[in-house]
């Protein structure tokens, strides 16, 4: 009897350290992701990576609410990235993309989301690591802006898909005289 008392004990207080301990646990690991999930970088934004150059075209960028990060470049080129909030405006960002030629790239950003969450500007460094491991250090920095992307349902159609690209139609290849 005293046996069973003892084990049955233990089995209590295992649990009670378990749930006790166990919630503390979760609640540290919710407290992240809410920070990430509520942060006004969270979207899909259009990136001028230099901005005193009028006419550079933007690359598309997604921070998603897990901390990941893609950019589309004009060139092609994609990269993939993490970040993490440092503050309710503000984040950092390591994003690398690789080219077979080349080697790695990695950028490394501080950004800061200005109060209307429209724009925001970042700061940043690139290294490179050749196909040999040979790293050029982090040079830099430079800067960048982004503008957020906005939802916006289609417009009054100034032609008609026909007329504005009826040029680019396929045509029917010759057949072959017999």
């Amino acid at each position: 009897m005293r046996r069973n008392t003892v084990l049955l004990l233990s089995v209590v207080v295992l649990l009670g350290t378990l749930l006790i301990g166990g919630g503390r646990f979760v609640a540290a690991q919710d407290a992240s992701p809410a920070d990430t999930m509520t942060h006004p970088i969270v979207g899909s934004w259009m990136l001028d990576l230099e901005p005193e150059v009028p006419d550079d075209p933007f690359s598309l960028v997604r921070f998603s609410a897990d901390g990941g990060y893609l950019q589309i470049d004009p060139d092609g080129t994609n990269s993939i990235g993490a970040w993490e909030p440092t503050g309710d405006n503000s984040a950092i960002l390591t994003l690398t993309f690789v080219t077979e030629e080349d080697g790695t790239s990695t950028a490394r950003a501080t950004v800061d989301v200005d109060p209307d969450g429209e724009t925001f500007t970042a700061t940043y460094t690139l290294e490179f690591v050749d196909l040999s491991g040979e790293s050029s250090g982090e040079i830099g920095p430079g800067t960048a802006e982004g503008t957020r992307m906005v939802v916006e349902g289609p417009g009054e159609p100034v032609a008609s898909f026909e007329e504005a690209f009826g040029e680019f139609e396929a045509t029917p290849e010759a057949t072959p005289a017999s």
